[in-house]
């Protein structure tokens, strides 16, 4: 990703979370934020974990990171999602707002797929076999739409 592109995005994930951040109806207003905040922080992190699988996939390509750091940072960010997504849930136990709860099952639909993108990075960095290769760029091609969507940089 070129640094005009990678600025470009960067600018529309601000945008998006500038959107998410801002109340537009009561029930948001009820909320007194916390709703809003979770999205936006939700719409930043799904952005910056799919950079940083990517980032990592560079560094190994470009022989900066070994396979075992590989395996570990993909570790860490699979383990850090499960502990989102739990608290997700909890979250969505207590909106009545039915966009809310959606929203919420996008974002873990989201997670889930950036977890495999991790498990597929790391599982190439062990073998280096070309079949696991193509298996990351099938779970790195899968997610991104998704998060573009949810996000609404397709637009």
């Amino acid at each position: 990703m070129s640094r005009f592109v990678a600025t470009r995005w960067a600018c529309l994930l601000m945008a998006a979370a500038c959107f998410f951040a801002t109340p537009v109806d009561s029930a948001l207003a009820k909320d007194d934020g916390r709703l809003s905040a979770i999205g936006g922080l939700s719409a930043a992190h799904m952005y910056t974990t799919y950079v940083a699988i990517g980032a990592t996939a560079d560094a190994f390509g470009n022989d900066v990171y070994d396979s075992q750091q590989v395996q570990d940072i993909m570790g860490s960010l699979v383990g850090m999602i499960d502990t989102l997504k739990k608290q997700l849930l909890l979250v969505q136990e207590n909106c009545e707002d039915k966009n809310d709860q959606e929203y919420i099952d996008e974002t873990i639909g989201v997670y889930t797929l950036l977890q495999e993108e991790a498990r597929q990075l790391s599982n190439f960095a062990e073998s280096r076999d070309i079949s696991d290769h193509r298996a990351y760029e099938k779970a790195r091609t899968t997610v991104w739409p998704k998060i573009e969507k949810l996000l609404g940089l397709d637009e």
